[in-house]
């Protein structure tokens, strides 16, 4: 894969343009204040998070395609998806949400008492 390769995967993939910057195929008119960045450092790739104007580098790699391929999974990873028993658990927090509001209203009115 290549940086351009990479770009299309990612825009088919639905990931929003504001997470990532690819110099040269991918990049802003106004900088986000944070996101992902590949970039070519010397005679390697480099991937890693622009965060408050600091480049913190997470992987060095030796070609183009390791790197692109690294910050694709990075970008497109959901996360696990739901455990054991969510089913479940979804299901009654549905049947009991007008006792849950009640009691997080209750608890809400007690710490605006205490407060004053």
């Amino acid at each position: 894969m290549d940086r351009r390769e990479l770009c299309e995967a990612l825009a088919s993939e639905g990931v929003p343009g504001g997470l990532y910057q690819i110099p040269g195929f991918h990049e802003f008119d106004l900088s986000p204040p944070d996101f992902r960045y590949l970039r070519r450092e010397g005679d390697a790739w480099v991937v890693g998070n622009f965060e408050r104007g600091v480049h913190d580098p997470h992987g060095r790699f030796d070609t183009e395609d390791a790197a692109c391929r690294y910050l694709y999974d990075q970008l497109t990873d959901r996360g696990p998806g739901p455990g054991p028993g969510s089913d479940e658990e979804m299901e009654a927090v549905l049947r009991d949400r007008e006792e849950i509001q009640r009691a997080a209203h209750d608890a809400y009115d007690r710490a605006r008492r205490r407060e004053t």
